[in-house]
């Protein structure tokens, strides 16, 4: 069995939040190719999406395992960390919101994605697979791209055409507010398609945080972050920046498939202080947040893996493409249209995420001057 794992986090960033400095990327490259070397690793790339570095690995530790989640990416953002410390960067150590996790970093700060299975069984003749980054937006930020690509024939016509697309999907929902545990339904697809749109339609709640296949259910497709840093830490610490692991082509839907939903560039919460309402903009690797405004950003990146786990030194930079020039300047006049609303009505961000900013403190001293009359 292989595993991919993406774990991705904020832990400084140059001139604001806009990008990781070289070596703070060099002090986690460094623990990647140390633990490619002892074995832990089979192989490992990072990138970074806006501020957020992301680790994009595979091994044979299984999910959640203490050696990937601590051993090695929490201590590589901690060395990241010091870096931007020593180099004055911003944010430092911005999401390790804990002391040092007990068994892995879910629940600790940092965004992860993991799919465990076997490679290449007789079915699938190729593995093939992408990870999508975001930054300056909320976990629920691949809703709807989800939903159109698992769920509407309208924009993945492979629903129609495979035979095994054709059988459904099995849709893992988590409602991100519940703070007494991880509170969770799953959902088939076609026949709970409402059922999910009535849900993911609230994209501050509740998120995708996993996909399996019908026709081969024990065939996992899709992997999503789905952590609320403000439920960890009880305040605002920046937004959550989900990462997104999703297996393609074949019994899967193809990349393409994939990434069409983000053309039309849907509205998420995010933007600076994550208190607005703005437009998600797909973006190259390793672009920085530099643009008016703080844009959510988006990255895609796509990889073909052999049948040991090596994947990295091959891949597809899909949101680099220059089909995207007309999107992104689409993107952009919605995000100057809708900022100059400033912060009325649907321009901001929801009353659940401005309930962990500054704005209720002044609500709450207001609020016993109100004067009630006849």
């Amino acid at each position: 069995m292989i595993t991919l794992s993406v774990i991705k986090a904020d832990v400084g960033s140059i001139g604001g939040h806009t990008k990781p400095s070289d070596e703070m990327l060099d002090a986690v490259k460094k623990r990647v190719r140390d633990a490619m070397a002892s074995g832990l690793l089979i192989d490992g790339l990072v990138t970074h999406t806006g501020d957020d570095i992301a680790m994009i690995m595979s091994h044979t530790k299984g999910t959640g395992h203490h050696d990937i989640h601590v051993g090695l990416a929490w201590e590589a953002f901690l060395d990241a960390t010091k870096v931007a410390q020593e180099q004055g960067n911003y944010g430092a150590g911005q999401d390790l919101l804990v002391d040092a996790p007990s068994g892995n970093v879910r629940g600790a700060g940092p965004a992860v994605a993991e799919i465990e299975f076997e490679p290449l069984p007789s079915y699938r003749q190729a593995e093939s697979f992408t990870v999508f980054a975001a930054d300056k937006c909320a976990p629920g930020a691949y809703n709807l791209p989800l939903y159109m690509t698992f769920c509407d024939p309208m924009h993945n016509g492979g629903l129609l055409l495979s035979p095994r697309l054709h059988e459904g999907f099995t849709l893992t929902i988590i409602d991100m507010e519940c703070k007494d545990g991880d509170r969770r339904i799953k959902l088939n697809v076609p026949e709970q398609a409402w059922d999910v749109a009535a849900l993911l339609r609230d994209m501050d709640r509740f998120a995708v945080e996993a996909i399996h296949s019908r026709a081969f259910p024990d065939e996992q497709i899709a992997s999503i972050s789905a952590t609320r840093l403000h439920n960890i830490a009880g305040r605002y610490t920046g937004k959550d920046d989900p990462v997104a692991l999703v297996r393609n082509q074949g019994i899967f839907p193809a990349p393409e498939e994939l990434v069409e939903p983000y053309l039309i560039g849907h509205f998420v919460t995010g933007d600076t202080r994550g208190s607005h309402t703005m437009p998600l903009m797909p973006v190259a690797i390793n672009t920085p947040v530099s643009g008016p405004y703080c844009l959510p950003i988006v990255s895609c990146l796509g990889f073909s893996m052999d049948k040991n786990g090596k994947f990295a030194s091959r891949y597809n930079d899909f949101f680099a493409d220059g089909s995207w020039d007309k999107a992104r300047l689409n993107i952009q006049q919605k995000a100057i249209e809708i900022r100059r609303q400033g912060f009325f009505g649907v321009a901001m961000a929801s009353q659940t995420e401005i309930a962990y900013t500054g704005l209720m403190d002044t609500m709450a001293k207001l609020d016993k001057d109100f004067v009630i009359t006849a």
